[in-house]
């Protein structure tokens, strides 16, 4: 009957040591899934953050051009009028001396 009780004694240490072993293997292996979530995330981040500023850089790139084409514009824009307004002024003092001399 001792024999009896031993084993079923020794049969249940044996079932807390496995027990124990896969509390601490379960640990282990939650512990691991977190490190790589962590990994995971800080790679999508960081591939985000290269992406966002790509995407910036290239905002920028396209601002910068449609400022000096609008500057192009205004500056060309600008070359026109005033050679309509120097046209415009030779013709007034045409005038204006045509005028004066009785004309």
């Amino acid at each position: 009957m001792e024999d009896v009780i031993k084993r079923i004694v020794d049969a249940e240490k044996e079932a807390e040591e496995r027990i124990e072993r896969a509390k601490e293997e379960a640990k282990s292996i939650v512990l691991k899934a977190k490190e790589e979530a962590r990994a995971i995330e800080e790679e999508i981040l960081a591939k985000a953050q290269v992406e966002a500023d790509s995407l910036i850089q290239k905002a920028r790139e396209e601002g910068e051009a449609e400022a000096r084409r609008i500057l192009e514009e205004g500056e060309n824009e600008i070359e026109s009028l005033r050679s309509k307004a120097e046209a415009n002024f030779e013709t007034a003092i045409v005038r204006a001396i045509e005028l004066v001399r009785g004309g």
